[in-house]
């Protein structure tokens, strides 16, 4: 696994720290590497591409709007036989309990993006001289994602579905 790590990765440096981590789906281990820590989830599963590539987009949904700190996905590797790697960012986690109450604000404001994008989507209808298209995130009026993402291996299709409930 270390050597496939090496070689996805483009490191010399592949220094495991920390104490491995499982839970009931996957395993977890960090690592010192050329370019910083990265944190490597693994699973052995054959469902395991689906579950992490569902999983590397949604980290880059939630990163995206700038609300709440999450990990920059960096690969997802295919394994021999069966199974797949996702690596990302390593961030520290420490003293969550002292940030409790930013992240329940963040959280709050993640939930609120979509409609502040609308609100301000119909400001700007009303402004000369408007920004080039696709130069912001634009207001989404379907409910779904564009990727299948997993609970534990249970693939969760969420097919874009017109809704007024988005205005």
């Amino acid at each position: 696994m270390e050597q496939l790590l090496r070689t996805e990765l483009r490191t010399a440096t592949l220094r495991a720290f920390g104490s491995p981590g499982g839970g009931c789906i996957s395993e977890g281990r960090a690592y010192d590497t050329d370019t910083g820590p990265v944190f490597v989830k693994v699973n052995h599963r054959p469902q395991a591409q689906q579950m992490f590539a569902g999983e590397m987009a949604s980290l880059e949904a939630l990163r995206s709007t700038g609300l709440v700190r999450a990990p920059r996905p960096i690969k997802l590797i295919n394994l021999p036989g069966s199974g797949a790697a996702f690596v990302m960012e390593y961030l520290k986690m420490r003293s969550l309990s002292s940030q409790a109450s930013k992240l329940g604000e963040q959280m709050a404001d993640l939930h609120l993006y979509n409609q502040k994008l609308r609100d301000k989507s119909r400001e700007q209808e009303n402004t000369v001289g408007q920004k080039a298209e696709g130069a912001e995130p634009k207001h989404v009026t379907k409910f779904g994602f564009h990727t299948v993402t997993c609970c534990g291996f249970i693939p969760q299709v969420s097919a874009w579905v017109k809704t007024s409930l988005l205005g």
